[in-house]
């Protein structure tokens, strides 16, 4: 079974000139993975940010990029290293990533009796993480997100349809039961999905992405990763 773990990025409405993308991003991982990731995570954050924390400490790249919270008093090189510690156990443990942007203002202007932008970002995810489950032998998968204040119940609601009617394109056939949305403090692979969202939505935004080449790497598809791994509507 293969889990993918989902964070969001840009949901400021389409005015918000400083984010003009909807991100979506989505880490996958086996379940014999798991495990030893969650560990190796673990490991790392031990090495950079020693126990005891907070209970609610978790890496959240909004704040550990402006040195903010948790992070307040932390050094510019333990920051970046954490960043690429995340990186680094994502590459070591075979993780594969699927990003969904969506243009705000496009699709307001051009599109406006679509669904809401964070609707059609899960329907794009979730087409292309039932197509990698097809593609590794027709396992299962199941979602697990970051909670939501708002849209935890239309995002069920449009789960169970596509499982049920498919979209517009496929049925979803390998992904199972409805998301799990749980808080991210709780879930460091969900914080590994902040990671890769946080940094995409940046690159899409045209803001410094140093880390680029790596993400670039961990995208589905390999070389092919456009419309795959990264996924950009309308395109």
């Amino acid at each position: 079974m293969y889990l993918l773990y989902l964070d969001e990025a840009g949901k400021s409405g389409p005015g918000d000139p400083n984010q003009p993308w909807y991100v979506l991003g989505g880490v996958i991982v086996h379940d014999r993975s798991w495990k030893g990731l969650e560990e190796s995570l673990n490991r790392e954050i031990d090495q950079h940010c020693p126990p005891p924390r907070e209970d609610r400490w978790e890496i959240h790249m909004a704040d550990l990029h402006h040195g903010k919270r948790f992070f307040r008093k932390m050094s510019r090189d333990v920051r970046e290293k954490l960043v690429d510690a995340s990186l680094r156990v994502l590459e070591d443990h075979g993780a594969r990533v699927i990003c969904v942007g969506i243009d705000k203002r496009r699709v307001a202007d051009h599109h406006p009796q679509e669904e809401p932008v964070e609707q059609i970002a899960y329907r794009f995810m979730l087409e292309r993480f039932n197509i990698y489950l097809s593609r590794h032998g027709g396992e299962l998968g199941i979602v697990v997100a970051d909670e939501q204040r708002e849209g935890e119940r239309s995002t069920r609601r449009s789960h169970l349809r596509y499982r049920q009617q498919g979209t517009e394109y496929q049925l979803i056939s390998n992904v199972i039961e409805t998301p799990f949305f749980t808080p991210s403090h709780w879930s460091p692979l969900l914080q590994l999905a902040d990671v890769v969202t946080y940094h995409v939505a940046r690159k899409l935004r045209g803001q410094p992405c140093p880390v680029w080449p790596r993400l670039e790497r961990l995208f589905d598809g390999g070389e092919n990763y456009l419309g795959k791994g990264l996924k950009l509507y309308p395109d």
